[in-house]
């Protein structure tokens, strides 16, 4: 078993919680004891992964490939208030891509597309 976990398995953690799944259930799936999985998710639940998931369109729209990469953005830009976040990443989901446009100063904006790994 695991000591830490990497920011993939947390990317997982955070998307299928915001999917629904209940922690022994991502325990079970990804192979990591249930009391880590929880203590992650406290730990993390106050730096805004998990409140900025229902805000950008939750699980509704996404799935937890889709999830784990806006997790990623996020913990890049974790520093910053979640207003501040929230205003910098406009998300498009399309049929087999993701799209998480990143906004920069001065209307610059940085568009990250993800292929879908499905069809």
């Amino acid at each position: 078993m695991p000591q830490s976990l990497d920011e993939g398995t947390w990317g997982q953690i955070v998307g299928m919680r915001a999917a629904g799944a209940s922690i022994q259930t991502i325990s079970n799936h990804l192979k990591v004891p249930p009391t880590m999985v929880h203590d992650m998710i406290c730990k993390h639940q106050e730096c805004g992964h998990l409140k900025l998931l229902p805000i950008l369109g939750g699980p509704r729209k996404l799935n937890y490939c889709d999830l784990h990469q806006l997790a990623c953005v996020v913990q890049q830009n974790q520093h910053k208030h979640l207003a501040e976040i929230k205003s910098l990443i406009t998300i498009d989901v399309s049929i087999n891509t993701l799209c998480i446009t990143i906004h920069k100063d001065l209307g610059k904006k940085s568009c990250i597309v993800v292929k879908k790994p499905y069809p």
